[in-house]
């Protein structure tokens, strides 16, 4: 697992809103998250190895009360800026009428400090 992504999921879980990795069992009552490594994006490769890698992780929070967004954006926003500088983007933002929940998504890129 690359190093700034397991600082990602530790800063995460940290935070007032319950995160689990991939998916959780039962999801918890209120706002909840999901982080996972889903890629490598990029690595510079030579001398027949990887010289340096680069990975996406995606950051999913969902959530019941639009009064809650602001906060929750700002949460998940500062870890994201505190492990990834400026290397993640809010990707999609949306209403699930199914579930009636609020879902908000980020990725980000990760490394490892050595490969």
């Amino acid at each position: 697992m690359p190093s700034e992504y397991l600082t990602l999921v530790a800063a995460l879980k940290a935070l007032n809103i319950p995160f689990e990795e991939y998916a959780w069992q039962t999801r918890p009552e209120g706002a909840y998250g999901v982080v996972s490594l889903d890629m490598e994006e990029s690595s510079e490769d030579g001398d027949d190895r990887k010289l340096d890698r680069v990975w996406e992780a995606s950051v999913d929070v969902f959530f019941y009360l639009l009064t809650e967004r602001e906060a929750i954006m700002q949460a998940v926003e500062g870890v994201l800026t505190e492990v990834c500088g400026n290397s993640w983007e809010l990707n999609s933002a949306q209403y699930e009428n199914q579930t009636r929940l609020f879902h908000y998504e980020w990725t980000c890129r990760v490394m490892d400090a050595e490969v």
